[in-house]
């Protein structure tokens, strides 16, 4: 007689880990949320350089891999699933680039008044948004990690009987 937990784990290989995939999504939204206030900041020019440009590809590529990793993370595929968890640990390091730069960085608005490029609820906002992105894109890796274990070995009891 199969037990509860069989007849769980039997399920996932005709669902979808949907958990992992809505977690991706809320990654790449935090993302956007990020982005936005950063692209919408009217600090001179302080923005327009290279590292402003490789912000752009950066933000690209992380939502085409996030949701690229959020297909395979579905089907329960460890491999999405490690590189989500790595994509997630990427965001946690953008925080120390243009957040950080460009709230420790003042421009003069007036002579002798300056003003960070970044203010602190600006700041705090970007450090959120990337903190929760990062968690997401980690926690949703982790889940799959987990259930695409999880599903493998019921799969070699399958084999086996």
């Amino acid at each position: 007689m199969a037990n509860i937990t069989d007849i769980k784990t039997d399920r996932m290989r005709y669902t979808k880990n949907k958990i992992s995939a809505n977690l991706s999504y809320l990654a790449i939204v935090f993302n956007a949320i990020y982005f936005i206030s950063i692209y919408s900041s009217d600090a001179k020019n302080y923005y327009y350089n290279i590292e402003i440009g490789v912000s752009v590809i950066y933000n690209l590529l992380f939502m085409l891999f996030v949701f690229l990793a959020s297909e395979g993370v579905k089907n329960y595929d460890k491999t999405f699933s490690i590189v989500l968890c790595a994509i997630g640990a990427m965001q946690i390091v953008r925080i120390f680039g243009i957040p950080l730069n460009a709230y420790m960085t003042f421009i003069e608005l007036k002579k002798n008044q300056y003003l960070h490029v970044m203010e602190a609820g600006q700041f705090l906002l970007c450090v959120a948004c990337l903190v929760i992105s990062a968690a997401c894109a980690i926690t949703g890796g982790v889940i799959g990690i987990i259930k695409s274990k999880k599903l493998r070995e019921y799969e070699k009891t399958l084999v086996s009987e």
